[in-house]
C-alpha cells in the first residue's frame, strides 16, 4: 500500500512539472507581439536604399530593405530596443524603439548618410 502511494505521488509530481513548463510556453505564445515597418533613404538624395541590413540589437532578429527601401521586422515583444541599420559606404544609424501598444505597427523612416570619401 505504501509503495503504491509513493508511486502515485511521484507520478503526480512529474505531471505537475510537465504542466508548469507547458504553461510557461503557452503564456509566451499568448503575449502580444509587435511589428516594425519602415523605409531606408539616402539623406542627401531622398532615394530609397536597397539591401540595408536592419537588425534589433537585443535579439537575433533582422531584415534587409527591398528595392524600394522598405523593411519589416515581426515578432518583437513589448519592451525597449535599439534598431541598427548598416550598408557598405554609408554611416550606420541607430534608432531607439519603445514598443508598448500593439494597436498599429511601429513605422519608421531611417535616413543614412554616405561616408565621406
Amino acid at each position: 500500500m505504501r509503495k503504491s502511494i509513493t508511486l502515485l505521488t511521484a507520478a503526480l509530481l512529474i505531471s505537475l512539472a510537465g504542466f508548469s513548463s507547458n504553461f510557461k510556453e503557452m503564456s509566451k505564445e499568448t503575449e502580444l507581439t509587435f511589428s516594425v515597418i519602415g523605409k531606408v533613404l539616402d539623406i542627401s538624395t531622398g532615394e530609397a536604399l536597397a539591401g540595408v541590413k536592419v537588425f534589433v540589437e537585443e535579439t537575433d532578429t533582422h531584415a534587409y530593405s527591398d528595392f524600394d527601401g522598405n523593411f519589416e521586422i515581426n515578432g518583437l515583444y513589448q519592451g525597449q530596443y535599439t534598431l541598427t541599420t548598416t550598408l557598405i559606404s554609408y554611416e550606420s544609424a541607430m534608432v531607439n524603439l519603445d514598443l508598448e501598444s500593439a494597436e498599429e505597427p511601429e513605422t519608421l523612416e531611417v535616413k543614412l548618410e554616405q561616408v565621406s570619401k
